[in-house]
């Protein structure tokens, strides 16, 4: 495998391989580059305008011509800069900040045209009369007389209005770039994983966000090969990447009437490695597809991959025959779902159920119940926003039965005692023993059975008040359900074919 990255980060350049002749135009532009970006940097604009218009004519790339027009504007010369921008839009229509572009031109003519032109020459002032000669069109004064003033005209009268503040450009930098090359050309180019499609192919070039990325190149017939770089708005990078031949991996293209489905390779628990349509190297030998993707019936397929070989693979996914019920809600955060009487999944989540009449209810510690009674069908999803209700606080049921406990047993002692106070006449009544109404045990015994009935009367009314709010019940919790169909729509796929999964509301309540 042959490699040569050129980049502007102070490293060592390394050539291209020997049986490819080095791009001298993009050498070339790259020195215009980092010298324009030095006069930037030290503030000599118009001079790094030149620089980057330089590079331009050496590699036609449209971010050169942005750098020119960013230039002269920040040497505000706003006509070079519009003229500029206006052609970086002619060279990239479809930028991917082209309507930001936009809306500078506007603000960039509005400068332009409220630029006030240079004063006109003041005109020569008119020459002074002679002593004593007569004012235009009037009579000599009288000899002797004081010369009398002319007064100056006055000023027209006109009302004062407040100029309008002109408009402000926002903050603007040059654009870095990023030339990705291989050989072959041709190859597809993924960022950071392969879930996300593909980027591009090379040639490529264009500009990237400011933060580290992982380059995939792949190839049919090739190793795939992986780079790390870190785009900056003031570097040109440079990659190429020639790709070593691969005899003894096989190349397979998966290809499915449902575009976007996820795609495992003999294992689901690593998660899924890309979307269809998806194409990769293998290692030889038989290996397990599983495709899955939401309204339709999850696929598996064994396939043969050959050593050195190529092949495509397509896949037909079944439209789901089950129906879905999801539920969402912020305080469903926690609780779990349960289908008939058995867990379905911990909420917010989609659980699969077979059409037909299923109780569900959503149970949450702490919260009331959700429940409701629901007619799900075939390939069509509730969902259902729940919220959830706080059950009332159990801690004063449970003080409450305390304090009915303290008072009921309150009351059985002093019963006892009463109790005890009775007997102890009884007996003295039996042994023949005078007792008469003065005997003190008589009023105390009085009072101690008044007071059992006392504690046991508190007592009852607590236990009461702590046994209801033990069973308490706050406000029912509540949900609202919409009901989507999954729909199938056609769409066109890489290779022209292709369904795309669709929601269609049709009920709510």
């Amino acid at each position: 495998m042959l490699l040569a990255v050129l980049s502007s980060l102070g490293l060592p350049r390394v050539a291209r391989a020997a049986d490819d002749s080095p791009d001298k135009a993009l050498s070339d532009a790259k020195d215009d580059f980092e010298t324009a970006q030095n006069f930037f940097v030290r503030g000599e604009f118009e001079a790094a305008a030149g620089k980057f218009l330089e590079a331009y004519n050496k590699k036609p790339y449209p971010a050169f011509l942005f750098n020119v027009a960013v230039s002269y504007e920040k040497a505000k010369q706003l006509d070079k800069a519009k003229q500029y921008f206006e052609k970086y839009l002619q060279d990239d229509p479809n930028a991917s900040d082209a309507a930001q572009v936009k809306l500078r031109l506007d603000v960039i003519g509005k400068l332009v045209a409220a630029t006030p032109p240079p004063p006109a020459p003041a005109p020569p002032p008119a020459p002074a009369p002679p002593a004593g000669a007569p004012p235009p069109g009037g009579e000599a004064p009288p000899a002797g007389a004081a010369p009398v003033p002319v007064p100056a005209p006055a000023p027209p009268l006109t009302a004062a209005t407040p100029p309008s503040p002109p408009p402000v450009l926002p903050d603007i930098d040059t654009k870095g770039l990023v030339v990705i090359d291989s050989k072959p050309q041709g190859a597809t180019i993924y960022l950071n994983d392969k879930r996300s499609g593909p980027f591009g192919t090379t040639p490529w070039h264009g500009s990237l966000e400011s933060k580290p990325v992982r380059l995939i190149l792949e190839a049919k017939g090739y190793k795939p090969e992986e780079r790390a770089v870190s785009p900056r708005s003031d570097k040109l990078i440079d990659v190429y990447i020639a790709l070593s031949e691969e005899h003894y991996l096989g190349w397979i293209e998966i290809v499915s009437n449902v575009v976007g489905a996820d795609l495992y390779i003999d294992r689901k628990d690593i998660g899924a490695i890309g979307r269809t349509p998806f194409t990769g190297q293998l290692k030889p030998g038989k290996h397990t597809i599983f495709l899955e993707k939401f309204g339709y019936q999850p696929l598996q397929q064994e396939i043969d991959v050959p050593a050195g070989t190529a092949a495509q693979h397509t896949l037909t996914m079944q439209p789901a025959q089950a129906g879905w019920v999801t539920i969402t809600g912020k305080s469903t955060v926690g609780g779990r779902l349960i289908v008939d009487d058995k867990f379905g999944c911990a909420t917010p989540c989609r659980a699969e159920v077979a059409p037909g009449k299923h109780k569900l209810r959503v149970e949450k510690k702490g919260f009331e119940d959700y429940e409701n009674d629901l007619e799900v069908g075939r390939g069509v999803e509730t969902s259902i926003e729940v919220q959830m209700s706080p059950r009332p606080y159990r801690g004063n049921a449970i003080t409450a039965g305390v304090v009915a406990l303290i008072f009921l047993g309150g009351g059985a002692y002093v019963g006892a005692l009463a109790q005890n106070t009775k007997d102890s006449i009884n007996n003295d009544v039996k042994a023949g023993v005078l007792v008469d109404a003065t005997d003190a045990r008589y009023t105390r015994g009085k009072y101690q059975a008044i007071a059992a009935d006392v504690l046991f009367g508190v007592g009852a009314l607590v236990a009461a008040t702590a046994v209801y709010g033990l069973f308490e019940h706050g406000p029912d919790s509540t949900g609202v359900a919409e009901h989507h169909t999954i729909s199938l729509a056609p769409t066109l796929a890489p290779d022209g074919t292709g369904v795309a999964t669709g929601l269609t509301l049709w009920g709510r309540f």
